[in-house]
């Protein structure tokens, strides 16, 4: 497992993740005491500060508060992604391991499925950079169930505050979907049952093949994210996913905000799910669908006698040329 370091006191309490600034200072040397005198003293003193020192590692392991510095291709990330792609700035990032170090120890746990490999609670930044540089890295290992490795993910990314809501909202949607409650994932995002509903709702409707072509956005909130999950609702998807994927690669060249307010405003103009050109016998014969910058008005021809059709359309067009519109 490599060379062992010793973490602070209490490291691992409650699964908070130490802050950025924390540093590791190396163990006090140790006094020797009044019976150290000549061969015998010294080498008795030697074996009770070894015997210590391991006593003291032994409590610490089973505690949980240990660090280990271990190869990253024994490491296997969390079963569950909580990111769109590789966040911004990791070029960064790994500049800043590589000149400075790793400040701050990632947690894993013993996989429950691998015997000698471990799988990563929180530090999935951390872990790609070094693997890059191909280091091994400061680990604290700590055996968690699975509610428990969820809940300290989910809890270290909400304390730094760098997932964007639609990352959130995707992360509950998984969670949701294996089965996890939604105690689990309340605790895990630090919300409200009312919210988890919310964010599982519109991660669900929205597909994910949109999600990841548009990122993770992170200045778009909820109540935008809520409009683009109600208008993807309003359409025939299948129908429209090719033009809408590939109106997102056109506009990869700009940030993720930007594509989603391309998509938003793509989708709020086109007709809705099942306003196909062929209307039924039974359909309605009039139909007014008005949108944020769009009106449109539909009739069925074979249900209204032809002169109220030509008078309706008259009118329009009276109307539109009032405003210089074109009809």
């Amino acid at each position: 497992m490599g060379n062992l370091t010793m973490g602070r006191k209490n490291l691992l309490e409650a699964l908070i993740p130490p802050s950025e600034e924390e540093t590791y200072a190396p163990t006090a040397p140790r006094r020797p005491g009044s019976r150290a005198v000549g061969v015998v003293g010294a080498m008795s003193e030697s074996f009770e500060a070894m015997a210590a020192d391991l006593r003291t590692a032994k409590d610490r392991i089973e505690t949980g508060e240990f660090v280990a510095e271990i190869d990253t291709d024994l490491i296997d990330p969390s079963f569950i992604t909580d990111r769109i792609g590789d966040g911004s700035g990791m070029e960064e990032f790994i500049a800043s391991i590589r000149d400075y170090g790793q400040r701050t120890p990632i947690l894993v746990r013993p996989h429950p499925d691998t015997e000698g490999r471990y799988q990563i609670a929180f530090g999935h930044r951390r872990y790609r950079a070094l693997k890059v540089l191909g280091r091994p890295i400061k680990a604290m290992i700590k055996t968690l169930t699975d509610d428990e490795l969820i809940i300290a993910q989910g809890q270290e990314n909400q304390s730094r505050l760098d997932l964007s809501y639609i990352e959130r909202a995707s992360f509950a949607a998984r969670l949701e979907s294996k089965k996890f409650g939604r105690n689990v994932i309340c605790s895990a995002l630090n919300i409200d049952k009312t919210e988890a509903s919310r964010m599982v709702s519109i991660a669900t409707v929205l597909p994910q093949e949109l999600i990841v072509a548009i990122g993770p956005a992170p200045k778009t909130g909820r109540r935008k994210w809520m409009d683009l999950s109600k208008a993807v609702e309003q359409i025939d998807w299948q129908s429209e996913r090719k033009t809408i994927l590939t109106s997102c690669r056109k506009a990869s060249s700009v940030d993720s905000d930007a594509r989603f307010d391309l998509i938003l405003r793509h989708l709020t103009r086109l007709p809705p799910k099942g306003d196909a050109d062929e209307q039924s016998e039974t359909a309605p014969n009039f139909i007014l669908d008005k949108r944020p910058g769009l009106i449109r008005i539909r009739f069925n021809e074979t249900n209204l006698p032809k002169d109220e059709v030509e008078k309706f359309l008259s009118q329009v067009r009276d109307i539109c040329s009032n405003f210089a519109v074109k009809s």
